[in-house]
């Protein structure tokens, strides 16, 4: 059961856990916010003996080169949920032996969740909360859609920190959401 609760000073949000799922997955695109990259997801009719790539998407040029980063979690709080100003690719390889990883995406627009934030209407059905599978063609491998408020946490646990890549543009920026006192937490982070 979700709930919202002072602790000190700030508004502590529980959100529950979804496994990461071929469904769950299909769902986040189906509302926009990410593109899947798995088995023959864009496949498209060619000629026999013929060869063709297709664009998925194409990044502005005034968001610089492409690089791929490496990216280490060690932080069991949400505090770097923002987003970015293009779009970003998340590889989830690896995961040996580290600590799971959590992954905070809201399913409302940056806008209307600035709004709730101010109005304090925001609420735990406002977000999914994934626990992040690792090393599986079929939903470890996505687009992050510019402009998706997400962040990245893992667990209180044992083991090494999370890690995983992205690939995105060179001038890709994050953008820190202010939550006005509100502290998103996975229900099993704890």
């Amino acid at each position: 059961m979700s709930q919202i609760i002072w602790e000190g000073t700030a508004l502590k949000m529980d959100v529950p856990v979804s496994e990461m799922t071929v469904e769950i997955m299909q769902r986040l695109e189906d509302l926009g916010l990410i593109i899947r990259i798995c088995p023959s997801h864009h496949r498209f009719d060619i000629p026999a003996g013929d060869g063709a790539g297709r664009d998925v998407y194409v990044s502005e040029p005034e968001a610089g080169s492409h690089k791929l980063l490496s990216v280490v979690i060690d932080r069991t709080e949400f505090s770097a949920f923002g987003f970015h100003n293009a779009n970003e690719e998340f590889l989830l390889l690896g995961g040996i032996q580290e600590k799971p990883m959590y992954l905070m995406i809201a399913l409302c627009g940056r806008e209307q969740l600035e709004e709730k934030i101010a109005s304090g209407t925001l609420s735990p059905a406002d977000f999914v909360c994934l626990h992040c599978k690792f090393n599986d063609p079929n939903v470890s491998f996505f687009t992050m859609k510019k402009g998706i408020v997400h962040g990245e946490a893992c667990a209180d646990a044992e083991g090494l920190p999370a890690s995983f890549y992205v690939t995105e543009p060179s001038g890709t920026t994050l953008c820190c959401l202010d939550m006005k006192g509100y502290a998103l937490r996975a229900k099993q982070c704890r």
